[in-house]
């Protein structure tokens, strides 16, 4: 029994390692504002809710909303090397 559990834990971080989603830093720069946010990926904070201008000189989609926590309805999507303003307080760069 206790050497099932050992594969069997075994198996399973064999399995986490393969599906766990690998975090890499994003190429070319995202200006929020004239802010650089360089590499960054993943939920990005922007402070409290406003129209922004935004550049996204990455290769990266990112998607703006009006809540925190990159949650909700989206308010706006900008491909890669597209521009726009849109109004949130959090973005998601994928």
């Amino acid at each position: 029994m206790k050497r099932s559990i050992q594969i069997a834990l075994g198996v399973l971080s064999v399995v986490v390692v393969y599906v766990a989603p690998i975090a890499g830093a994003a190429e070319g720069e995202l200006l929020v504002d004239g802010t650089d946010y360089g590499g960054q990926s993943g939920c990005i904070d922007l402070g409290p809710n406003a129209p922004r201008k935004f550049k996204n000189n990455s290769d990266r989609l990112v998607t703006i909303y009006m809540n925190v926590h990159c949650v909700g309805a989206a308010s706006g999507i900008i491909s890669a090397r597209g521009s726009g303003t849109y109004t949130g307080s959090s973005m998601l760069r994928s």
